[in-house]
């Protein structure tokens, strides 16, 4: 098997080779992606109405920020779409695994000792908020990491004096190397050793840049020179825009020998769709589209919200094309057993 290049875009050595894997153009994938997850469904309150934000843009991650064992949402947003600064906020899982219910009234802004955390995007329509959640320093604590797309991408330190109520205390993980828009953010398991990585998208997809995962007991952190010590994933073809997240979702990506990742991207009616991916011998193509989102605006993870053990992909666009501060949170849940064993991952 053939492996794809990866080229070291900072001080490290100045080419590394890993196995990506992929798809070759015309050949066949050897997976059903409507085999690997379930059809959307919108989150919801313990009533049964969809859970409805008041911020807008959001990106949903799905982790235990508490502690309590019932997997709970984190959703980076805007404050709304007439201004550039937004936030983090921690929603409580109001029932249990395996029926998970959400209340935006139940949600409160992450906060660091100083009060509320704001965060500036630096544009109006374009800024996101992009998290993902590890236990960084190894102390039990869910820490949060959060790219804001035109900037910088920030290390969240939860400081470890409340579960239920946890405070953070904001640093610099890294400046873009150019202060522009579109710089989306991806995370998952990208070069194939079972630790999540961090994905840096400059320019709207147009490279991928691996921040590599580095697995330190039951904890992961990212490696803390950023994009000095990243790697660019060298492979053409199909990609998509923003959000792209590698996962073993089929099971079987690694006897194959690609990998699978899903993304947002542009569908040949020019909106935006979520979409599955494969990419083999240094060429990616997009397998199928997976949902056609029901509003604006669309952000993905990859997470295991219901604790199966089975990664599943949460993804959060605007409830209407009109009314963008309105976010809502849908969950196409994994079928294949195969999400990391540890909480931190």
């Amino acid at each position: 098997m053939r492996i794809a290049r990866i080229v070291s875009c900072g001080f490290g050595p100045t080419v590394v080779m890993l196995s990506l894997g992929a798809l070759a153009a015309g050949a066949e994938t050897g997976v059903k992606p409507e085999d690997l997850f379930e059809k959307p469904v919108a989150l919801a309150g313990p009533d049964g109405t969809p859970m409805v934000t008041g911020k807008a843009q959001g990106c949903p991650f799905a982790a235990d920020y508490d502690g309590d064992g019932t997997i709970d949402l984190v959703l980076g947003a805007k404050d709304g779409m007439d201004t550039a600064t937004g936030g983090i906020w921690l929603i409580p899982n109001l029932g249990t695994n395996q029926k998970p219910a959400f209340s935006f009234d139940k949600a409160f802004r992450v906060a660091e000792a100083a009060g509320p955390t704001g965060v500036n995007c630096g544009c109006k329509s374009s800024g996101h908020m992009l998290v993902q959640c590890v236990d960084w320093n190894n102390d039990g604590f869910l820490d949060i990491v959060l790219s804001d797309t035109y900037q910088r991408t920030s290390i969240l330190l939860n400081d470890g004096t409340s579960r239920g109520n946890p405070t953070f205390a904001m640093q610099k993980f890294f400046d873009m190397e150019k202060k522009n828009h579109a710089m989306y953010a991806g995370g998952g398991d990208w070069d194939g050793d079972g630790v999540t990585d961090f994905l840096h998208m400059p320019f709207a997809g147009a490279n991928f840049k691996l921040v590599k995962g580095i697995r330190e007991g039951d904890a992961v952190k990212f490696q803390e020179d950023g994009l000095q010590g990243c790697t660019v994933l060298d492979f053409q073809g199909q990609k998509p825009r923003k959000c792209a997240w590698a996962w073993n979702f089929s099971g079987t990506a690694k006897a194959r020998g690609v990998t699978e990742f899903v993304g947002v991207a542009v569908g040949g009616d020019g909106q935006e769709e979520i979409a599955f991916f494969e990419v083999k011998d240094g060429q990616s193509r997009q397998v199928a589209t997976l949902a056609k989102p029901e509003g604006s605006t669309p952000l993905l993870t990859a997470s295991d919200l219901n604790g199966d053990g089975k990664m599943d992909i949460l993804y959060s666009c605007g409830v209407f094309k009109n009314e963008h501060d309105k976010t809502r949170v849908w969950v196409m849940y994994g079928k294949v057993a195969n999400a990391p064993v540890a909480a931190a991952d």
